[in-house]
């Protein structure tokens, strides 16, 4: 067996080694960090300074550590010393959304308006949130408020914290919005109404009815323009249990909707349902609701009602 042993012999010695995995880069200690923050945190620029500059030279991949180098010259008006560690600091990691934003504030202290209004589209893009009063109080970007597209920009980031007020699909169903006396359509209007009280909450992206039956019935629905379907919702519930969905879209100037009811009497099971909202006029809506039996095969009128706006 010689020869066996030679041939296990020469491949054992031309096995190529083992190659180690790297290693990661060292990072500064929990300890250090703390230092250098407690300096950031209370403004003291130069002390911050000096602390990431010392971590920056020491873990020369640290990326929160070039990017605070570049944040504290600028805040000590040396914006363009800053510009080079803030993008060093993103290559290495920071995240664009907060990078953008503090380019942004050098580029505007360093008379770059275009290139600091570039970097605040960028920095909204990916995601950054603020208000826009937060943007115009900032004393870097003060430097901007004379540039043409300041105010577009303010008002970019408003639509994004504020995006009923500027999405106009938000605003289809307000003619349903007021104060209501509600009867069958048809009836005369003899008698005691039910009232449907319908407002618009939550900073204008909620139309909410409040329901008050003649016979005891009370319930609420909440209506929202979901711009994740592009359609709108509308979710009910009532006193007695009842719980609708529906889904639907603006159709002719009429809200149309289609969803699901229960099943009468406590059945297991759901109904399809179709409830249209027509805007008959300003002082006027008619909501109209069918339900069918058999999956959409036919349909059935469920309740046809009149709103008459109340006056004061």
């Amino acid at each position: 067996m010689p020869f066996l042993r030679a041939l296990i012999l020469s491949l054992l010695l031309a096995a190529p080694a083992a190659v180690a995995a790297p290693s990661a880069p060292p990072t500064p200690s929990p300890a250090e960090l703390q230092s250098a923050a407690a300096a950031f945190s209370s403004s003291d620029w130069s002390a911050a300074l000096n602390a990431y500059r010392a971590l920056a030279k020491r873990y020369p991949t640290h990326a929160l550590s070039r990017f605070r180098v570049g944040v504290t010259l600028n805040e000590l008006g040396r914006s363009a010393e800053a510009l080079p560690h803030l993008r060093e600091g993103e290559r290495l990691g920071m995240p664009a959304p907060q990078s953008a934003f503090r380019q942004a504030q050098a580029l505007a202290e360093a008379k770059q308006g275009d290139a600091a209004i570039a970097e605040l589209r960028r920095a909204l893009a990916a995601g950054f949130f603020t208000l826009p009063s937060a943007l115009a109080s900032d004393a870097h970007l003060s430097k901007l408020s004379g540039h043409a597209e300041w105010a577009s920009v303010l008002d970019a980031f408003d639509a994004v914290v504020q995006p009923c007020k500027h999405d106009s699909r938000f605003r289809q169903f307000d003619f349903w919005i007021g104060d209501w006396d509600v009867r069958p359509t048809g009836v005369p209007a003899t008698g005691p109404a039910s009232r449907n009280t319908v407002t618009l909450e939550e900073n204008t992206c909620v139309i909410m009815e409040h329901w008050t039956g003649v016979g005891g019935s009370t319930g609420q629905s909440f209506n929202l323009f979901d711009r994740s379907l592009g359609k709108w919702r509308q979710t009910w519930v009532d006193n007695t249990g009842g719980q609708h969905d529906y889904v639907g879209s603006l159709e002719g100037g009429n809200m149309v909707f289609e969803g699901t009811t229960p099943a009468p009497n406590g059945q297991l099971g759901r109904v399809a349902t179709r409830l249209t909202f027509f805007h008959v006029s300003a002082d006027s809506v008619r909501q109209f609701s069918q339900t069918s039996p058999d999956s959409g095969r036919t349909w059935q009128v469920a309740y046809d009602l009149m709103y008459v706006r109340r006056k004061p």
